[in-house]
């Protein structure tokens, strides 16, 4: 197995147990594992394939998406998050979803790289049942109700994915010309 397909491996395991960790985390008021797993998942990345540029990249994009979207969920009472007090700017452990997230285009979520309706649709349907998932296991609510949050949710998401995939497209082809 080459470096890569073990990186892949790596990534797809520690982004579910970071998603696990920061949503069951936080309905226990215990997000701060999140950071844990996020920084064990990239530097086991980054041990593997030494590109840390580039993960590094992607990372500050999703830091970048969460700046730019949570507050479209925030800020209208669309969703809120438990053990936080209504704000436009997310819990640390939610910043920490969306960095992990963003690195894994360059590994497990790589596939969705050059496919953009896919990406959108996999965002879409992908970012939904994340959050009604995060809602039932406690993390968060939606005050305004589950359709209002399922439609700005999908929609969101079904632009996120497919800007996420090219940033991870755009640091690939940078890679390849260096």
């Amino acid at each position: 197995m080459n470096i890569h397909a073990r990186a892949v491996i790596v990534n797809f395991f520690a982004f579910q147990l970071l998603w696990a960790a920061a949503v069951v985390g936080a309905s226990q008021g215990a997000g701060l594992l999140a950071w844990g797993v996020l920084a064990v998942m990239v530097m086991a990345q980054v041990a593997l394939t030494r590109q840390w540029r580039q993960d590094l990249l992607l990372m500050a994009s999703g830091g970048i998406l969460c700046v730019l979207m949570e507050p479209l969920w925030l800020l209208p009472d669309v969703l809120q998050y438990r053990h936080w007090e209504p704000h436009w700017w997310a819990p640390h452990w939610v910043w920490a979803l969306w960095l992990g997230f963003a690195v894994s285009f360059r590994y497990s979520l790589n596939w969705l790289c050059g496919r953009p309706v896919l990406a959108a649709l996999l965002g879409a349907v992908g970012g939904v049942f994340s959050v009604t998932m995060g809602i039932r296991l406690g993390a968060a609510t939606a005050p305004q109700g589950w359709l209002l949050l399922a439609m700005v949710y999908g929609i969101s998401w079904a632009i996120a994915v497919p800007l996420l995939a090219q940033v991870a497209t755009m640091t690939k082809q940078e890679t390849e010309h260096a």
